[in-house]
C-alpha cells in the first residue's frame, strides 16, 4: 500500500506560520495600535523587520491574521446558509457553528470585541472584512421565505453575545466558571440557538 505524506513546508512557509500565530496571539491579547512588529517578530523567533519580507506593512499581517483566524468558520457558515432544511434549522446550525468556533478560539472573539470600534486603523479593517460577509449573508437571505426580521439586528445581536461570553464574561460579567468547558459551552450553545430563533419570530424550535 502506498503511503501519502503531506508535503513539507518550506522555511519561508515555516516562518509565515509562526509570524501569524504569535500575530494572532498578540494582536487579540494586546490590539493592533499596542502590538510592535518586533513583539510580534520575538513572539515568532524572528527579527521584528524580518516579517515585512512576508507581508509588506503591519496592516496586511493583520488582515493575514483575519483571514486565517475566520475564513474556515466563514465557510462553514455559508455552506449551511445555502444547505438544505429549513430556514429555522440552518439558523440554528449556524448560531452552533459560530458558538463552537468561539469555545475552541477565544483569541478570535477577544479580538472582535477590542477592534469592534469604528475609526481606528484595526477598525476599519475590520469592518471592511464584516461588510464583505454581511453582504454575502444578507443577500442570501433576500431569497428565502419567511424572513420577517432585519438579518444585522439579529445577528449583531448573536455575535455580540457570543463574543462578550468566551471573550469578557469571565473577567467583567462576574461569571465564574470556564466559558470553554464543554459542557458548559454546549449549554451555552442551546441558549443561543434558542435566542436566535426567537430573535427571527420563529418560536420555539
Amino acid at each position: 500500500m502506498t503511503t501519502i505524506t503531506a508535503p513539507r513546508l518550506s522555511k519561508a512557509e515555516r516562518t509565515r506560520d509562526a509570524v501569524l500565530a504569535a500575530a494572532e496571539d498578540l494582536f487579540s491579547e494586546r490590539g493592533f495600535d499596542a502590538t510592535p512588529l518586533s513583539a510580534i517578530g520575538e513572539r515568532a523567533g524572528i527579527q521584528g523587520s524580518a516579517i515585512l519580507y512576508h507581508f509588506g506593512s503591519k496592516r496586511e499581517l493583520y488582515e493575514a491574521v483575519l483571514d486565517r483566524m475566520f475564513t474556515p468558520m466563514l465557510d462553514d457558515v455559508n455552506r449551511q446558509l445555502h444547505g438544505d432544511g429549513s430556514l429555522p434549522d440552518r439558523l440554528g446550525s449556524i448560531t452552533a457553528t459560530m458558538v463552537r468556533f468561539a469555545a475552541s478560539r477565544p483569541a478570535a472573539a477577544r479580538l472582535v470585541l477590542r477592534e469592534a470600534s469604528p475609526g481606528s486603523e484595526a477598525g476599519d479593517i475590520v469592518g471592511t472584512a464584516s461588510q464583505r460577509q454581511w453582504s454575502r449573508f444578507v443577500d442570501a437571505l433576500a431569497g428565502e421565505d419567511g424572513v420577517d426580521f432585519d438579518p444585522l439586528v439579529v445577528w449583531n445581536i448573536v455575535i455580540g453575545a457570543i463574543c462578550f461570553y468566551f471573550a469578557a464574561a469571565p473577567t467583567v460579567g462576574g461569571l465564574t466558571h470556564d466559558p470553554c468547558d464543554p459542557q458548559r459551552a454546549a449549554e451555552f450553545e442551546a441558549r443561543m440557538i434558542h435566542v436566535t430563533h426567537t430573535l427571527c419570530g420563529f418560536g420555539q424550535p
